[in-house]
């Protein structure tokens, strides 16, 4: 656990890229020399980065620390997670040899199975409007059912009479191979979102200019369409279908259909020879071909977004703002767990070290008494018998603070036991054990919350549970707030556990 993290304010967020066949890490690390550097505050980097992500100038207090680490063939295929444990552990023995001083990452992962589309509105549907109708837009234009995929969106700079909101989805069953394997290798994953998501951050482009990028692979090749920093088109064409011949004939009806709508110039590139935009072409550490690491720098510049201010799509079951608490509610229970048992484990021993001492003390002693029960009682004696009367008092006071030592350990158990995964607790708050206690936290649906206050209800700790009905007109991501208190909070303390 990284308890720095934890209590500082700013997050140093890496951009880690998983593909089929390759793992590579980005991350600004605030750099050793600050002679040569300018202080970047927290206002100017929101500046930098306001512009899609862009960042519109150098960060000249960090420097870029890259790595890049083969995995498997047998791990990820065609953008699916096949084997999960072997994809945790490669990716914890890849973190823990970057050593960077930080759990947080943005993640990007291949689009094999990421579907991207453009929705457009007329300018004059308002802001407050305009979640709405994008919901219906879902409802009856998405190809998938909503309920199998996780689906995000954000708003993007459309013309001066249509908005245009940009839509991502993947799977569940896809994007939770990635998140299980992260969350193994101990990585916390504020976000997850396409490699080509990725790109448009820091892939060098022409203002107003709609290319056309290709991105060859052993299956086949991709090829996606890039209008000011926002992806525009996106197409697999697998090799079995489309052979490397007729490739060009494809992109070039991407290229006229492209022409066609926006009614300018569609230049085209492939991917291995693009340039990385100018602000970060200059560092040092991108070798070459620098553009190999478009994708991992892109997430990094998405992590240096302040906390707060990520409002872009992330194919997470929650948004990033979420991310970033939900982490850090962990993080703090596994630092009271850990607290817990550590100071339990100190009396625990204290006190079985006294005893001990007792017992070896009263042996010692008695012997004593029987070889000199026919001699006067010396002095020295005297001050033994005392001695130990002292210890007595001493082993009396530490039984004392043990049977008044509650074990949170066993309410905080109970309470991780009977959440499951479609719960996401936020807060927990308990002054005392004879007072109320008090759960926040989201539930994916509403026949989850209403499991969940079943299963509260049949803990043998808990009693009086109550969950309010709030937000009925909330179908999903529902906030909650679960109030409770402890049947017998006496069998908590060690003096009751060990009469069990």
């Amino acid at each position: 656990m990284n308890l720095l993290n934890l209590l500082t304010i700013e997050k140093r967020v890496a951009g880690i890229e998983i593909s089929d066949s390759v793992v590579r890490i980005a991350f600004f690390r605030p750099s050793k020399n600050k002679q040569t550097k300018k202080l970047i505050t927290p206002k100017a980097l929101l500046e930098e980065t306001e512009d899609t992500v862009g960042v519109k100038g150098a960060d000249t207090d960090s420097e870029l620390v890259l790595i890049e680490e083969p995995i498997g063939a047998n791990i990820i295929e065609e953008g699916v997670v096949i084997d999960v444990e072997l994809l945790g552990k490669t990716l914890k023995n890849i973190w823990t040899k970057a050593n960077l001083g930080t759990n947080y990452a943005i993640v990007a992962i291949p689009d094999d199975k990421i579907y991207s589309r453009i929705f457009s509105f007329p300018k004059s549907i308002s802001d407050t409007r305009l979640s709405e109708a994008m919901r219906l837009a879902i409802g009856f234009q998405l190809p998938m059912n909503t309920s199998d995929v996780y689906l995000d969106w954000e708003r993007v700079e459309g013309t001066p009479s249509v908005n245009e909101i940009f839509l991502s989805t993947i799977q569940k069953t896809v994007a939770d191979g990635y998140v299980q394997a992260l969350e193994k290798a101990g990585i916390k994953t504020l976000a997850l979102e396409s490699s080509l998501s990725a790109i448009t951050r820091s892939v060098k482009m022409i203002p107003g200019e709609t290319t056309i990028f290709s991105k060859k692979s052993p299956d086949g090749e991709t090829i996606f369409a890039l209008r000011d920093r926002v992806l525009r088109f996106s197409r697999t064409l697998p090799r079995k279908f489309v052979p490397e011949d007729k490739v060009p004939e494809e992109i070039e009806k991407v290229k006229i259909s492209l022409s066609t709508e926006t009614k300018g110039v569609v230049s085209e590139k492939e991917l291995l020879d693009t340039e990385i935009r100018e602000e970060y072409e200059s560092f040092i550490e991108l070798s070459s071909p620098k553009s190999k690491w478009l994708i991992a720098l892109g997430a990094a510049i998405r992590g240096k977004l302040p906390e707060g201010h990520d409002n872009l799509v992330s194919l997470l079951p929650i948004g990033t703002e979420e991310a970033y608490a939900y982490q850090r509610a962990t993080t703090f229970i596994a630092l009271m767990r850990n607290l817990t048992i550590g100071v339990s484990l100190f009396f625990v021993v204290a006190y079985l070290a006294t005893y001990l001492f007792m017992v070896s003390l009263s042996e010692n002693t008695s012997e004593k008494v029987i070889t000199l029960s026919a001699v006067a009682i010396p002095p020295e004696l005297a001050q033994k018998q005392q001695e130990i009367s002292n210890i007595n008092t001493i082993t009396g006071a530490g039984a004392i603070i043990l049977a008044q030592t509650p074990t949170w350990s066993t309410v905080l158990s109970e309470i991780v036991a009977r959440t499951p995964g479609s719960i996401t607790i936020s807060s927990f708050s308990g002054t005392s054990f004879t007072s109320n206690f008090s759960l926040t936290g989201t539930a994916a649906s509403r026949d989850v919350l209403n499991n969940y206050e079943k299963e509260l209800k049949g803990s043998a700790l808990f009693s009086d549970v109550v969950i309010p009905l709030n937000n009925l007109e909330q179908k999903e991501k529902i906030p909650f707030t679960a109030t409770f208190r402890l049947k017998d909070p006496a069998q908590l303390y060690y003096s009751n556990n060990q009469t069990h």
